[in-house]
Formats: C-alpha cells, sequence, structure tokens
C-alpha cells in the first residue's frame, strides 16, 4: 500500500512544518499509504537549516517506529565539489534515503554523489512536470520521453566508462541512478527500456482534484500511473487536503485515494 510519496511544501518556517507532518502522520488512514516524506522548499527556512529540518524529519519517524523513508528533492545541479560541500552537511547527519539530482550534472559529480551517499538511491530528474510536451520539444527537439532517454543513455555511458577506466570505482553501484523521476505520460515506454529502475511520477490528479489553474502539465490519476508503471507517485493535496471547490474533503479524498491504490493492487494480483 506504501505508493505515495507526501510532499511538505510552502512553508514559511521548519516549526510550521514539523507540526504539519506529525498532524498527518497521526492519521493511520494517511500514514499506511505513504512510503516517502519530501521536503525541498523545505531546506530554505530562516529558523531552521536544511540539515537540521532533515534530522527532526528522521527523529518524528524514528520515534513513531514509521517505515517512511526520506526523500531530499535538491534536483542537485551545479559542479562537483559544491554539491560535494552541500551534501557532506546531509550526510554528517544521516543519509536521505533518495536524493532528487538534475541530468545537467557531470558524471565526475553524479560519482561524487555515489561516494559520498553510498546509501542514498540517487534519481534522475530530466524534464520537470511544468513543461509541456510541447515546450520540451521546442526548447530541447525531442519529447519528454525522448530527452529522458537521451540523457539516461548518454550519463550511463560516460559513468560506465569512467568506473572500467578507474579501478577505485569498482566498487561503486555499476549504475548512475537507481531511480527516474517523469510523468505518467512517459513511465511506460521508459519502464519497458529502463527496466532495471524504480519510477517515481509526480503529475497525480484524480478527477475529483482536478483544477482549471493547474499547474503541471502531463498529469493522470493515482491508479493510471501506477498502471503505467510508477513505483511510487508524488501527492500532497489529494490526501490531506481535498478539493474544498468540490466538496471533497480530506478524509473523502484519501479514501478515494486508497481505493484507488487498492483497485490497482487487485488488477495486479489477479492478473
Amino acid at each position: 500500500m506504501r505508493k505515495i510519496v507526501l510532499p511538505f511544501d510552502g512553508y514559511l518556517t521548519a516549526q510550521t512544518l514539523l507540526k504539519d507532518m506529525r498532524k498527518v502522520l497521526s492519521s493511520q488512514a494517511v500514514s499506511d499509504l505513504i512510503a516517502f516524506i519530501k521536503i525541498n522548499d523545505g531546506v530554505h527556512f530562516m529558523d531552521s537549516g536544511g540539515p537540521k529540518v532533515f534530522q527532526s524529519i528522521h527523529f518524528e519517524l524514528a520515534n513513531r517506529d514509521l517505515p517512511i523513508g526520506i526523500f531530499l528533492d535538491l534536483k542537485i545541479f551545479d559542479v562537483s565539489a559544491t554539491m560535494e560541500n552541500v551534501l557532506k552537511k546531509y550526510a554528517a547527519i544521516f543519509s536521505p534515503d533518495i536524493l532528487t539530482v538534475s541530468a545537467s550534472c557531470s558524471v565526475d559529480g553524479i560519482i561524487k554523489l555515489r561516494q559520498i551517499l553510498p546509501n542514498t538511491k540517487l534519481a534522475m530528474v530530466s524534464v520537470l512536470t511544468d513543461i509541456s510536451e510541447s515546450e520540451c520539444i521546442s526548447r530541447f527537439g525531442k519529447n519528454p520521453t525522448e530527452k529522458i532517454t537521451t540523457d539516461l543513455l548518454g550519463i550511463k555511458h560516460c559513468y560506465s566508462k569512467k568506473l572500467s577506466e578507474n579501478g577505485n570505482l569498482k566498487k561503486l553501484n555499476p549504475e548512475p541512478f537507481d531511480l527516474i523521476v517523469c510523468s505518467p505520460h512517459e513511465v511506460t515506454t521508459l519502464k519497458s527500456l529502463f527496466s532495471q529502475y524504480e519510477f517515481i511520477v509526480p503529475g497525480i490528479r484524480d478527477e475529483w482534484m482536478k483544477k482549471a489553474d493547474e499547474h503541471q502539465k502531463r498529469i493522470t490519476g493515482v491508479k493510471k500511473a501506477l498502471e503505467n508503471g510508477a513505483t511510487y507517485v508524488v501527492m500532497g493535496a489529494q490526501i490531506v487536503k481535498g478539493n474544498p471547490e468540490k466538496n471533497i474533503s480530506s478524509q473523502k479524498s484519501c479514501l478515494l485515494t486508497r481505493k484507488e491504490i487498492e483497485l490497482f493492487l487487485a488488477d495486479k494480483q489477479t492478473a
């Protein structure tokens, strides 16, 4: 059942984020669905730095004895030395379970991340879900599936070459990444091409949650995303806020989401 990556975004203080997280985790109906807690802008608070927030979340999960990991959604992209400086601050406290990494990083940078965070799964981010297919084609000359595939194949080639040329790197994970971040529209093709990877899929909006000013462009419902090949789906409002405009409470939305996941799992068992 634990298929959901739950983001905690848009908070002004760490204190407020942690307070809301405790409230969410106190609901078994919600916590039973969560695989990972994700923080992104939550590493930039005035009252607490990212590593301290990260540590507080870790302690909260440990105290509750919940099998929920922590997802550090930095989409990190910089020269290898800077990435090393940033991630060492987190590794000194507790390594994240998942870290997002931009496909624009150098392979040397990815190798450095593998060395600093040997127990962390690295997730490649290539095309953000608020980029439409037409924008992706206009900017990169490829649709999202093609761009993600090209990025991953290029990185894999250079990564393997560097590992084979340097005996000191032979103990590293032979793959540059463990997971791929993509929308539900690309995941089926990507999973057929890269079955060794897991897939994190944002852009989840079931019918009762859709709104006119949707910022994400490539979306589906949770059941469809899982059927397409998602390992984990990223959603926040759908299970903790609901949609008041359609008279859908958070409790009702959570229940509807759970039913969608249960339907997927039942169909998978009988397939």
